[in-house]
């Protein structure tokens, strides 16, 4: 919803939002600092604030350029390890997540890669039973299937179904064939308009994802 023309403004933790970029994009990445191991992750970044004006323009521009450029090689696919999906096996649920009188859908099939397996065409999303929102409200009331909504509760009967061996990925970016035609039906190729031109931009060569590992826990207990 904050991609349309109409929408001023975004809701849900922006900066959550900020440290996922950061943790999936080394193009947009700040300075960072070394953290003790069970600190906070998104705390590692050193963030500073820029001046609005002709400036904030000129950056939201190149950002835009950037994205259009990216490549799967400007990705950092599994920023949390190869072996996320094991080590944390509870990311693996699929369902609905409730916390107080909030709940969500979550569905890792939709980004297997991260968890260091080919991505495939996923499952149609989940959808809750109703939605409205009253006159008097300024957020909306949702309403999931009772069945779905005790998933939590569960958990291993619940855990995204992955041939461990097969499904694993040659490569950080893998898909099947048919997975790209059907994403790009779905998402947007590209930002800024193609036949308006665009400047382009060198990349910073990336430092593979497993020695980078390595290196930061070497220095972190050298």
């Amino acid at each position: 919803m904050a991609t349309q023309v109409g929408s001023k403004s975004i809701c849900g933790c922006l900066t959550l939002l900020q440290a996922w970029i950061y943790e999936y994009f080394p193009l947009f990445r700040p300075s960072q600092i070394l953290q003790a191991p069970d600190a906070p992750r998104a705390s590692s970044w050193v963030c500073h604030r820029f001046a609005g004006g002709d400036d904030a323009r000129q950056r939201l521009v190149r950002y835009r350029q950037m994205l259009d450029e990216m490549s799967g090689e400007d990705v950092s696919w599994t920023p949390y390890g190869r072996d996320a999906g094991t080590e944390l096996l509870r990311s693996l649920y699929t369902g609905v997540i409730r916390f107080a009188d909030v709940a969500e859908g979550y569905d890792p099939a939709r980004c297997r890669r991260q968890f260091g397996y080919r991505q495939t065409i996923p499952r149609t999303m989940m959808v809750p039973k109703d939605v409205y929102r009253p006159a008097s409200y300024s957020t909306y009331i949702v309403f999931w299937e009772g069945s779905m909504d005790q998933l939590w509760g569960n958990l291993p009967s619940h855990f995204l179904h992955i041939a461990i061996d097969s499904d694993l990925c040659e490569y950080p970016s893998e898909a099947d064939e048919d997975y790209m035609d059907w994403y790009r039906t779905r998402s947007h190729p590209r930002i800024i308009n193609p036949d308006s031109g665009g400047v382009s931009l060198q990349r910073p060569v990336l430092v593979d994802e497993v020695s980078y590992v390595i290196i930061v826990q070497f220095l972190m207990y050298c």
